[in-house]
């Protein structure tokens, strides 16, 4: 199943999207929506048959991740009930990754637990698909294994902004022309991150850190406050650019009209952050959830 923005419901686009040869649709930023149980379709592949033992629970929208270029990918652990809490989830996972010949496509990479402002944790796994295909990540947590199979697609066929990339211009709502997205910011109060548009942005030639969720719905569970947790660190990062766009033009009226920014990214999920370097190209896509000590690191990078 591939989910593209004019065709998702409102569970599908604010639930953290799908795994890509699974489908464990997760209530991560749903309006309203503040459970973190996973609920899984038929062709679900990320969890235990027997509903027991633990799963690696996957965050992503089916054909976000390029084989050939840099990917991450954030998962969380979790048991037949949902994701763990914080404090029965390990400080690191040792993963290995196992492609579709069922060949070790890697050895164990070191992957450290991610919470820190946030509810429940994460694990951002960054790596390289070498070819498209199908990949199985695998882990152990006490004495049982864990898994969660993705897969990489060629990239001409990824239609979400990624690294390497060139940032769409985007005329994006400002505090003096909304172009007809209402409320610009559902944040409450709103963020002081609508004075310019992601095109103007871009003409600064400076490095620039835009952020496309919608707030209102990204409190808790999976993705967090991520814009507060912006808000937060981008104090200590000066010279980079902050933007915020919504993902709905009327969030109020309807969750069925997406603004420009989402259908030009290509985005199938959020929240999304996306750092861009001074020229305009993409150097960092953070999908769905981030903490203030990942989001330290990346900004740090951005800035050089």
């Amino acid at each position: 199943m591939r989910l593209q923005p004019d065709a998702l419901s409102r569970r599908h686009f604010l639930a953290a999207g799908t795994v890509a040869a699974g489908a464990a649709l997760l209530g991560a930023c749903g309006g309203g929506d503040d459970d973190d149980t996973a609920t899984t379709d038929s062709s679900d592949t990320t969890g235990p048959e027997d509903d027991e033992g633990y799963s690696l629970i996957g965050f992503l929208a089916q054909g976000v991740l390029a084989a050939g270029g840099r990917s991450r990918v954030p998962f969380g652990l979790g048991d037949k009930d949902g994701l763990l809490p914080v404090d029965r989830v390990p400080e690191a996972l040792d993963v290995r990754v196992i492609d579709q010949t069922n060949s070790r496509a890697s050895n164990a990479v070191r992957v450290a637990r991610h919470a820190e402002g946030l509810e429940r944790a994460y694990f951002p796994l960054e790596l390289t698909f070498d070819k498209p295909g199908v990949y199985t990540l695998q882990a152990e947590f006490e004495g049982a294994p864990a898994e969660l199979t993705v897969q990489a697609s060629p990239d001409s066929e990824v239609k979400l902004v990624r690294p390497g990339v060139q940032l769409p211009a985007v005329e994006t709502p400002t505090v003096a022309d909304a172009r007809g997205v209402d409320p610009i910011c559902t944040r409450e109060p709103s963020c002081p991150l609508h004075d310019v548009t992601v095109a103007e942005a871009l003409q600064a030639g400076r490095p620039l850190a835009l952020l496309i969720a919608t707030p209102a719905f990204c409190q808790i569970t999976i993705c967090g406050p991520v814009l507060d947790i912006l808000l937060d660190v981008m104090g200590d990062h000066p010279g980079v650019s902050y933007l915020h766009a919504e993902v709905y033009t009327q969030p109020d009226v309807n969750l069925d009209t997406f603004t420009p920014v989402v259908t030009q990214l290509g985005l199938p999920h959020e929240p999304v952050l996306v750092l861009v370097g001074a020229d305009g190209i993409v150097t960092e896509r953070l999908d769905v959830i981030f903490d203030r000590v990942e989001l330290d690191a990346k900004l740090t990078a951005l800035r050089g």
